[in-house]
Formats: structure tokens, sequence, C-alpha cells
């Protein structure tokens, strides 16, 4: 792109579409943004799809009320879940900007990766080194703790209010797991 366009121009949403459009492809500029958001509509259906899951597994744990692990019977699509996603996904989309959300979606997703690096840690110290045919992580302790180091880093990065907005859903979370999922949990059954 900047072979075509200053990169000092390229400052925009579309930059892409920007460029083909300062050389006169038109069309080309016009099938760069369809495709955008194309791919747009087909991520967020497929987030949404992978959150209802996430929260028909988590019911299935019994970590969230047993009515959102219930599938229909024709699809076998966790209604409930795939519902409850779909309506906080609509009004979130309608109440907050999309940077807003963006930001919010990517310091979780930076929360979990660096959960899941400290389970590595934690699972080989308490199980040792993986037999046979299971998973291996290279290079733990070390690989997972620069994970954990650089998922910080980033995290640093963002707003006071993505801050805030991580802290909410880290509170409303830890309320749902201590007053109800704790109890319910079927792993602390097991014990």
């Amino acid at each position: 792109m900047t072979g075509i366009v200053h990169y000092s121009k390229l400052n925009v949403d579309d930059a892409v579409a920007f460029s083909l459009r300062s050389i006169g492809i038109g069309w080309a500029a016009n099938y760069v943004s369809l495709v955008a958001i194309l791919t747009l509509i087909t991520v967020c259906i497929s987030m949404t799809y992978a959150l209802s899951r996430m929260i028909y597994s988590l019911a299935r744990d019994g970590l969230l009320p047993q009515s959102f692990k219930q599938l229909s019977k024709t699809s076998r699509v966790p209604k409930n879940a795939t519902l409850l996603t779909g309506v906080a996904s609509a009004i979130a989309a309608g109440v907050f900007p999309l940077a807003s959300i963006a930001a919010f979606l990517n310091i979780c997703t930076l929360a979990y990766l660096i959960l899941l690096a400290y389970g590595i840690i934690k699972l080989r110290k308490d199980k040792g080194m993986p037999k046979k045919g299971e998973f291996k992580t290279p290079l733990v302790p070390l690989l997972p703790i620069l994970s954990i180091l650089i998922c910080v880093s980033f995290m640093l990065q963002y707003s006071l209010d993505t801050w805030i907005a991580f802290g909410i859903a880290l509170v409303v979370g830890l309320v749902i797991y201590f007053t109800y999922g704790f109890r319910h949990s079927t792993l602390a059954e097991e014990k």
C-alpha cells in the first residue's frame, strides 16, 4: 500500500480500499470493502456459536444453571445459551461503541491466556511431565512465564475504561462462581 499512497495518508479505517480508490480502481475498493463486511458478519456468527457452546459446557459442568445445557431436539444446538449470547451481543452492540467492545474482548482474551499459561505451569508442577501420547508444551516454565509477561505488557496498554469494564466483568463472574458454580460444580461433587 505504501507503494501506492504515501504512508501519511493511510491513517484511515479502510486503508486498502482507500489505496485502491486513490489509483482509480474503485470496483476493487468496493469489493475489498464488501469482503471486509462479510468477514465481520462471519466472525460474529462464529463467535456466537463458540460462546454459546462454552456456556453450554459450563452449564453441563454445573458452573451455570442447567437450563443453559438444553439442546434443541432437531439441531442439537444449545438453544438457551445461544439465545442468551445473541441477546447480550445485540444489547452490547447497541449500547457500546465497537472500539470499546473490541478492547474489552481483547483484554478478556489476554487474561484468559494468562490463566492458561499459569495452568500449564501448575499442571506440570502437580502432575509432572506428560506421558507418551499426552499434550506437551515445550520449555515449561520458561515459555508460559514469557507468555504471561507478554500478555501483561499488552494488557497494560489499555485505557482505564477498559480496565473498569474488565474489573466489573471479573467481579460478576466471581459472584456467579461463588454463589452458584462452586456449590453445583460436578468436579466438586466428584471430590
